[in-house]
């Protein structure tokens, strides 16, 4: 077997080279850098160049990329997309999305749900999964603990919402409305109301106040970037309050590419390397912060498993299928508002052993059903193709 592997960075990438050299798999890799996602003339010729049929058996990427997808198709190839994003914010997607030749696996149930319903038989629900042989391997000296000790930590985006920008070539009444779906949002966990409340009927009033205010102008907004920029402000107003109270109680860091000059008492570090740093960092940190971007409906994000699979104690926003597959108070702690989550990280801070007990059930239900060679076998099977 030889997959051909589109290489830009994403986590799981290194993973999934160390699967294939343990089972015998060939891999090719290539990198570019897409001028469209989905239209690169530039992209489709060398393509066409360089991949010859027959010699791989399937395209491979982290996450969903239509070119990827075109180029697979005309040369006869499967294309496996393994997504870790959500939702998979390609523009344009359905044109794509339904290519014969794709195995796209999702790992939101909702979102798989609702691709389905709208005839995408071409996407699979897939739980995310970790190497538990690298994550076995790490081993925590005195100085990195020294290092990436923290009370409180948070390794993630701050998001940069597009909601503000929008708002202001809203008229009054769209304002008023988002400003209220909003505060609807903020405090109202397991449940996704953007989706309903952002109408095709407000997207359109939207599209005709910035026509008439703008005739000039070409732009036109679509319901899948309001929905996501409402819910990356609701995301970042909740992880800078989370994250500002913390750090007047408690040793709380963020690593992240933001930094935010309100996060009184926060420690700010840059981003840590996903397989060097990452897990020290979770290993390391007492209490490990997981606010769930608010679009994820129902799905476990990768941190989340990345945490847990390195013996790190997990706070998460209450999240649906993290309270079905995990039992809370037992193998994680899941809250329900900011204020939940810091009197629930102020008693596990105090309770060392239950925090450590709690942290070790994680860890074995993680490396026990959650591991990447198992999500690649079910992959494979899935796309057909064998690995003998």
């Amino acid at each position: 077997m030889k997959l051909l592997c589109y290489e830009w960075g994403g986590y799981l990438q290194y993973d999934i080279y160390c699967f294939c050299r343990e089972n015998g798999i060939c891999t090719e890799s290539f990198t570019w850098k897409f001028s469209d996602k989905n239209k690169d003339e530039a992209f489709a010729h060398w393509f066409r160049e360089h991949v010859d049929e027959g010699r791989f058996d399937a395209v491979l990427s982290i996450n969903y990329w239509p070119m990827l997808s075109r180029m697979a198709k005309e040369k006869g190839l499967k294309y496996i997309a393994w997504c870790y994003d959500n939702p998979l914010n390609v523009i344009d997607i359905e044109d794509t999305l339904n290519n014969p030749n794709n195995y796209v696996f999702l790992y939101d149930r909702i979102q798989t749900e609702q691709y389905l319903r709208a005839g995408f038989d071409t996407v699979y629900y897939l739980p995310l999964g970790v190497n538990g042989a690298r994550l076995s391997r790490i081993q925590m000296s005195a100085a990195d603990r020294r290092k990436y000790g923290a009370e409180a930590a948070l390794v993630g985006s701050l998001y940069e919402s597009r909601l503000q920008e929008l708002r202001a070539l809203a008229d009054e009444y769209i304002q008023g409305y988002l400003d209220a779906s909003l505060a609807a949002q903020q405090n109202l966990y397991g449940c996704y109301l953007f989706d309903e409340m952002v109408t095709e009927h407000l997207v359109e009033r939207f599209n005709k106040y910035i026509g008439s205010r703008h005739p000039e102008s070409s732009f036109r907004l679509k319901k899948e970037a309001l929905t996501f920029a409402l819910a990356s402000e609701v995301t970042r107003r909740e992880r800078l309050l989370l994250l500002t109270i913390l750090g007047r109680r408690f040793d709380t860091r963020l690593y992240s590419f933001h930094e935010s000059t309100i996060l009184e008492g926060v420690k700010c570090f840059p981003p840590v390397d996903y397989v060097t740093e990452m897990p020290k960092v979770f290993a390391c940190s007492k209490i490990n912060l997981n606010p769930v971007l608010r679009c994820i409906q129902s799905g476990i994000p990768l941190r989340a498993l990345d945490v847990m699979g390195m013996g790190g104690f997990l706070l998460s926003s209450w999240q649906p299928e993290l309270a079905e597959y995990f039992e809370n108070g037992r193998e994680l702690v899941l809250y329900e508002s900011v204020g939940d989550a810091v009197e629930k990280a102020g008693f596990y801070l105090s309770h060392e052993e239950l925090r450590e007990q709690i942290a070790a059930r994680g860890r074995k239900k993680v490396l026990d059903q959650y591991t990447l060679q198992e999500r690649m076998k079910q992959i494979l099977q899935t796309a057909g193709i064998s690995q003998g």
